[in-house]
């Protein structure tokens, strides 16, 4: 049994509503369908969701929002007349308009799903589920006892249903949303609660590429990898799946197939447990983020300094600045954060360093990007990290920082932004090129 999930591209339009139909029904084992809100399309430039996200701000400013909100019915309206469907959505619409006025910020963006599952429901010919019936949050985490107990009640056998993604409710029933990307964590939830056989993500590319398509022109595609791989990839920046997506189905064992809704005849990505690795394909994945700053400390001996260290994180805590932080040396430590994390706090946190925590210096780098080469050769391997290293000096490019664990699938390696791109390619078309090379030296 499969749970296929569909993004908000393969969800944008009437006709891309028949791409789903025609992938659902040539496969009888697809019988669980999440889909995200109405995405961008051609004609559609602004997602359903940024639209809602939108009414709220023009709401909460006491200005006028009905011009947006009746775009919005209008898209819903427009797909159910085109694909001919029964289903009276304009009872639906009229229920949010009346609440608007007063409605939670979880709720209202929410809708672009309930809606848009609403129309694939009909369309498909399955049983509507609300996810509000039965996806339980307890904090900010799902309830799986509670959520499976509601889930079996609602379900009979043979079901064929469709759930909108990206939300749930707390113990008191009221909605509440996910992250950004939370369409994917609710089908992997689903997957997961049906103890599904694979869990389907279809989305606009076919499959993982082993590098940013933007920098590498024809970059190759990724046809097997295992969890902790797409982990790290997903955190380390690409957008084709959500990280927080990855634990669910990673619990059950439940593979997860990337694949494409406007070319499912294209072989996707598959996500496993465990994958035979290829001895010349060194690195799987490489990934990263622009726009970091790095602030170093030192002090003689810090590692054995508790009574400093202490007084370093009460500093780096008070300002609410959500670092990372990798041991650099016996003597000094390194705070990394995105620049829009720190705004204008960094000058006042580099001051309380110098001032309150008697170090021996405190030094300061901007516009540090990290690239992460990933790939479990690299936990076998720990070599290959400096033959990296040798390749991006050959190539006159300054490293700023190296983060890797003894047993980690990945290195990270700190550059400058002007040279993010050139590391990026350098590393890719180099070090799995030069794999019987490396392989022999290693």
């Amino acid at each position: 049994m499969k749970v296929a999930k569909f993004g908000g591209s393969s969800v944008a339009n009437a006709g891309q509503f028949k791409k789903v139909q025609a992938i659902v029904k040539a496969n009888d084992d697809r019988r669980v369908v999440v889909v995200s809100a109405a995405g961008k399309s051609d004609d559609e430039p602004i997602k359903v969701t940024d639209l809602l996200i939108e009414i709220e701000r023009l709401r909460d400013a006491h200005e006028n929002y009905q011009p947006i909100f009746d775009h919005v019915a209008k898209r819903f309206v427009e797909i159910r007349d085109e694909l001919g469907l029964t289903v009276e959505i304009e009872d639906d619409l009229r229920k949010i308009s009346d609440r608007i006025h007063n409605c939670s910020h979880d709720y209202l963006v929410s809708r672009g799903e309930y809606l848009t599952a609403k129309l694939m429901a009909d369309f498909l010919g399955f049983q509507f589920v609300d996810a509000a019936r039965f996806m339980i949050f307890d904090g900010d985490q799902i309830d799986y006892k509670a959520s499976i107990q509601r889930l079996n009640k609602i379900i009979s056998t043979g079901y064929q249903i469709v759930v909108p993604g990206f939300y749930g409710v707390d113990k008191n029933g009221e909605i509440r949303i996910m992250p950004r990307g939370g369409g994917d964590i609710s089908g992997s939830i689903m997957a997961n609660l049906v103890d599904a056989d694979l869990y389907e993500n279809w989305t606009d590319v076919s499959g993982i590429k082993m590098a940013d398509p933007r920098i590498i022109n024809n970059s190759r595609k990724i046809n097997e990898l295992t969890y902790e791989e797409l982990q790290e990839l997903s955190y380390m920046g690409i957008s084709v799946f959500q990280e927080e997506a990855i634990q669910p189905v990673k619990e059950q064992q439940i593979p997860i197939a990337i694949l494409n809704t406007n070319h499912p005849e294209e072989d996707g990505t598959l996500v496993v447990d465990s994958v035979n690795s290829d001895p010349n394909q060194l690195i799987t994945g490489i990934a990263g983020k622009k726009d970091y700053v790095v602030i170093s400390v030192s002090k003689y001996q810090l590692n054995k300094r508790l009574d400093i260290m202490a007084k370093i994180f009460s500093v780096i805590q008070k300002f609410g600045v959500s670092f990372d932080y990798v041991p650099s040396g016996t003597d000094s430590f390194s705070f990394l954060a995105r620049r829009t994390e720190v705004a204008d706090k960094l000058d006042v946190i580099i001051n309380a360093l110098e001032n309150d925590c008697d170090l021996d210096s405190v030094k300061l780098e901007k516009n540090i990007a990290l690239v992460a080469a990933v790939s479990y050769q690299l936990s076998k391997r720990p070599a290959i990290a400096g033959r990296i290293l040798d390749l991006l000096d050959d190539s006159q490019i300054k490293i700023h920082l190296v983060i890797q664990e003894g047993s980690d699938i990945k290195v990270v390696f700190g550059v400058s932004n002007e040279d993010y791109e050139r590391t990026i390619a350098k590393i890719y078309r180099d070090v799995n090129l030069k794999a019987k090379k490396l392989k022999m030296v290693i």
